[in-house]
C-alpha cells in the first residue's frame, strides 16, 4: 500500500542524498590536494547544463608552474570528480559533516509537498509537514555517506510530529471496559458511512476483536433499505458467532435498533453494534434518517467508516454528516489497496476527528488501531 507516495518522497530523499554526495566528493578531492574549480554551485547548472571539472593552469598559479617544471615528463590529465568508493573511503577523515544550503532545502522541502498533495493529502496538512520538515532540515549536519538515511529519519519525523497531533482518539476496547466495570451496559456504537465502504464487515470486525476479548456483544441490522445489507449482517454475524436482532425491509430502522438494545439489556450483553444505511451527505432525507436513529439508540459512540481510497470527497462526506450527528472517531477500509495513501495521513487534521482503526483486508482479524508510526512505516520504511 501507498506504493505512490513511497515512490515519490524516495526518489526526493534521492535525489538530494546524491546531491549532497557530489558536494562531498568535490570537498574531499580538493583536501586531498587534487584542486577542482567547477563554474557551478552544486544545484545550478553550468552554461552547458553540466559539471566542467578540468582545470586550465595559468600565471596566476605559479606554484603549481614551478611543480611542473621540476616534474616536466608525463603530461597529466585533466583533474575530474572522484569516483564513489574513493570518495567515501576519505569523506570520514578529510571532509567530515556538509551542510545545507537554503536553497537545497526549499527545493527537497517542495518536492516532498508536491508529492504529498499529489497523493490526496490535503493542502493544509501538506504544509504542516513541508514546515515541520523545513525546520528539522535547518542547519542540519549530513554525513555524506548516510546523507540518504538521515533525511529518511528527517522526513519521517516529520511525518510522525503531525500524525501524532491527531493520535487523540478513544480507546474503543478501554472505553467499553470501563463502562462494563462500571455496570452501564449496555454500550451502543453507531455505524455510519455510504454504501461500499465496507461498513458491516467492519461492525463483524469489531464484534470479531470484542468477542476474543471476552465482551459479548448483539449486532443491530438497522439497514433496512437494502434487503440484502439485512442478509450480509446475518451472514457475517454467523462467521464470528454474535447474534443478529432484525426485521423485514423497509422497517423503521430506529424500532430496529431500540428491540436490539431491550434484547441486550434483558439478557445482560454488553455492547450493542447498530449497523445503518448507507447515506450519502447530500442527501437530506436518509440525513434526518439517521438522525431519528441516533435519538432514539442514544449511542455512546458514534462512528464513521469510510474508504481509504475514496480521495479529498471523504473529509466532505464527514464534516457533512458531524454536522447532522456528533461523530467520535473514524475508521479507514482498505488501507491494504491505498496507493496514495493522503486520507490516511491527512483525514483526522483536516476534520478535526481522529482516526480509530485501520481496516487493512477482509479477514476478521484484520483491523489495527490507529498509530502515526505504523502509518508512516507503510510510507516510508525506516532503513
Amino acid at each position: 500500500m501507498f506504493d505512490e507516495l513511497r515512490k515519490k518522497i524516495s526518489n526526493a530523499i534521492k535525489g538530494l542524498s546524491k546531491k549532497e554526495e557530489v558536494k562531498a566528493e568535490i570537498k574531499a578531492e580538493e583536501n586531498i590536494g587534487k584542486p577542482i574549480e567547477p563554474n557551478y554551485e552544486i544545484g545550478k547548472p553550468s552554461d552547458e547544463g553540466k559539471a566542467i571539472t578540468q582545470v586550465t593552469e595559468t600565471k596566476e598559479h605559479p606554484s603549481r608552474e614551478a611543480e611542473a617544471q621540476k616534474a616536466p615528463e608525463t603530461p597529466k590529465k585533466p583533474s575530474k570528480v572522484l569516483d564513489v568508493s574513493l570518495a567515501s573511503k576519505i569523506k570520514g577523515a578529510v571532509l567530515g559533516n556538509v551542510s545545507l544550503n537554503e536553497s537545497e532545502i526549499s527545493g527537497f522541502v517542495d518536492k516532498v509537498k508536491i508529492s504529498l498533495i499529489e497523493s490526496d493529502v490535503s493542502y493544509d496538512v501538506a504544509e504542516e509537514i513541508s514546515e515541520d520538515l523545513h525546520s528539522n532540515l535547518r542547519n542540519m549536519k549530513v554525513s555524506p555517506s548516510l546523507a540518504e538515511k538521515e533525511f529518511l529519519g528527517r522526513v519521517r519525523e516529520a511525518m510522525i510530529d503531525v500524525l501524532s497531533k491527531s493520535a487523540n482518539g478513544i480507546d474503543v476496547k478501554a472505553f467499553i471496559a470501563e463502562r462494563v466495570a462500571g455496570n452501564a451496559i449496555p454500550v451502543k456504537i453507531l455505524f455510519l458511512g455510504p454504501n461500499g465502504t465496507g461498513k458491516t464487515t467492519t461492525i463483524a470486525k469489531i464484534a470479531y476483536m470484542l468477542k476474543d476479548s471476552g465482551v459479548s456483544c448483539v449486532i443491530s441490522a438497522s439497514d433496512t433499505f437494502r434487503a440484502a445489507a439485512i442478509e450480509q449482517t446475518e451472514y457475517h454475524a454467523k462467521k464470528v458467532g454474535v447474534p443478529v436482532i432484525k426485521s423485514s425491509y423497509g422497517a423503521d430502522p430506529a424500532s430496529v435498533a431500540f428491540d436490539a438494545i431491550a434484547h441486550a439489556k434483558s439478557h445482560r450483553i454488553e455492547v450493542v453494534l447498530i449497523d445503518s444505511a448507507g447515506r450519502q451527505e447530500t442527501n437530506r432525507n436518509l440525513v434526518m434518517e439517521i438522525q431519528k436513529l441516533a435519538r432514539v439508540a442514544k449511542p455512546d459512540l458514534t462512528i464513521f467508516v469510510g474508504e481509504s481510497t475514496a480521495g479529498n470527497a471523504l473529509p466532505s462526506q464527514i464534516r457533512e454528516l458531524s454536522n447532522a450527528v456528533k461523530i467520535n472517531g473514524i475508521i479507514l477500509t482498505k488501507l491494504d489497496c491505498d496507493a496514495k495513501g493522503g486520507n490516511a495521513i491527512s483525514i483526522a487534521r483536516s476534520t478535526g476527528i481522529p482516526i480509530l482503526f485501520f481496516g487493512t483486508g477482509e479477514k476478521y482479524d484484520a483491523l489495527v488501531r490507529f498509530d502515526p508510526n505504523l502509518l508512516v512505516d507503510s510510507i516510508l520504511p525506516a532503513s
